[in-house]
């Protein structure tokens, strides 16, 4: 190598050192602060969580009913426990709609069989245009109080964004949940969710807080105790879902910047979403999507666009909304545990982040549309977007340098700066993984005469803890670079014109149901 093409490279390495070093401190500090804003409000929630009287719902006339969306295809094994978990949910008035979109199992024959179904003559309001719908079915069996009825709608299969769009058309409440068909709802989730709707009437939409099932002892499709998964790959997502739902949304919710509302389980005013458009799919045609989104077909993370849509939608009219999220367990959903299926869920995670940044990149920098356009969507842009792409570029970098010095001789590397950027990528992301776990696992003491500790997330073993702790710093290295993988090749896969789900299989809840 010429000693001109090596002063060349000396420089270029020069110049952009203090490039990633920056983007981990900015990055590490932006998640830290998030952490910190949720830190406060999670105490508040875990100590209203004990004392707010909720069955003050049950006697108000005020309480609003709630339609329980359920889009399932291929559900089998999971799809009547799911149902029969619903049917107990310890809420006045509400009912079930469960879509079978065009499973190839036996996922309506389970459903037929279990609620005796029949055929329905209800009304069905088609409000957004779905895939053809094939028959309505109401159950036969009797119902706990409260439920009204469950209906199963047959359709041609279209994806999930489309079965809940018919799901919202069949629906008669004012609000709808929607749900996957493999979570488990806690029990006191609804009320917990609704009480922030009845409280505060600006509110369309309202999520919460997505545990992880595996690990966990189920009885009679109750989660009734919080433990560790056995399997490596789902303690290290159990970190991830800390950082992210429990300190990362929470924290966005305190500066009103929520931009994701997981699709497992939230909460929406119907009308609003129905004006909104619906979720977004090939066959919705209304004046404010294509106004939107265009001539685009669909997305693959319909639950993040929709969200940002509504936030467009009502600040494009000038509305007093707003979204809202708590960080209690409000479901208990089943993580891969396969390599294989955590790549295809990653990928597709970070395909429907790159579709809804996309549709609605007209927001940024917009003064009508706040925080959302101001600072919500720039970070995501900066962090959740470019971040895979800096950050592996920043490790392909040193491990380049690296290999060049061993070949080469010559001293390109700046070791003082190698050790800045270990530590502010690996050791401030430790430090930042530590604080998030500590805050949904810690146990406060809320007051002087209280001598009982509660958390967040009940673990029934203080070894659960420290495991967890240990996972989050070991997340950083190996783990962390690999999901960064993943989501590369999501990308490639966009740029591919790649549009499917990926649905990875599940194991059911009986297997979910082991302890660490």
């Amino acid at each position: 190598m010429s000693e001109w093409l090596l002063h060349a490279v000396v420089n270029v390495g020069l110049f952009v050192q203090p490039f990633f070093l920056v983007y981990f401190l900015l990055y590490n500090t932006y998640t830290l602060i998030l952490v910190a804003l949720s830190a406060g409000q999670v105490r508040r929630r875990v100590a209203g969580h004990f004392v707010e009287d909720l069955d003050l719902l049950d006697a108000s006339g005020y309480t609003k009913p709630l339609t329980l969306v359920v889009p399932a295809y291929n559900e089998e094994v999971t799809i009547v426990d799911s149902v029969m978990n619903l049917l107990h949910c310890d809420y006045p008035r509400f009912e079930v709609v469960v879509i079978n979109d065009g499973s190839t199992d036996r996922t309506f024959e389970r459903l037929r069989d279990a609620l005796r179904l029949r055929r329905s003559d209800r009304p069905y309001r088609e409000a957004i245009s779905t895939a053809p719908v094939h028959g309505l079915y109401e159950a036969s069996i009797p119902l706990p109080n409260g439920v009204a009825h469950v209906i199963v709608i047959d359709k041609a299969n279209a994806g999930k964004a489309d079965a809940l769009n018919a799901g919202i058309n069949a629906s008669t409440a004012p609000y709808f949940v929607s749900l996957d068909a493999d979570s488990i709802l806690d029990q006191r989730a609804l009320k917990e969710l609704m009480r922030v709707v009845q409280e505060d009437p600006r509110v369309v939409a309202v999520g919460g807080q997505v545990a992880i099932a595996n690990g966990c002892v189920i009885r009679n499709n109750r989660v009734v105790s919080v433990g560790l998964p056995t399997d490596d790959l789902a303690r290290f997502q159990m970190v991830e879902y800390l950082r992210s739902f429990t300190t990362g949304r929470t924290g966005l919710d305190r500066i009103e910047s929520i931009l994701i509302l997981s699709g497992v389980f939230a909460v929406f005013e119907k009308e609003t979403v129905i004006r909104a458009g619906g979720y977004l799919t090939p066959f919705v045609t209304s004046r404010i999507t294509q106004e939107y989104v265009g001539t685009e077909t669909g997305t693959v993370c319909e639950d993040m666009e929709l969200v940002v849509r509504l936030h467009r939608f009502v600040r494009d009219k000038l509305q007093e909304k707003r979204i809202a999220f708590l960080p209690h367990p409000v479901a208990w959903t089943e993580v891969p545990e396969s390599f294989e299926s955590l790549r295809k869920q990653r990928g597709r995670w970070y395909r429907g982040l790159r579709e809804s940044l996309l549709y609605h990149r007209a927001m940024l920098f917009r003064r009508k549309f706040g925080r959302i356009g101001w600072f919500a969507l720039p970070t995501f842009w900066l962090f959740e977007y470019y971040g895979p792409l800096i950050e592996l570029a920043g490790y392909a970098f040193v491990l380049f340098f690296w290999l060049l010095e061993l070949v080469t001789g010559y001293r390109f590397l700046n070791y003082d700066f190698l050790g800045a950027f270990f530590l502010a990528s690996m050791g401030y992301g430790i430090l930042v993984n530590v604080f998030a776990v500590l805050v949904g696992a810690w146990r406060f003491r809320l007051g002087l005469a209280d001598r009982l500790q509660r958390g967040l997330l009940p673990f029934e073993r203080r070894r659960h803890v420290l495991l967890l702790l240990a996972y989050a710093v070991l997340e950083n290295v190996g783990f962390r670079q690999l999901t960064l993988y993943w989501r590369l090749r999501g990308l490639l896969d966009a740029w591919r014109g790649k549009t499917d789900w990926e649905k990875f299989g599940r194991l059911g809840f009986q297997v979910s149901g082991r302890r660490a």
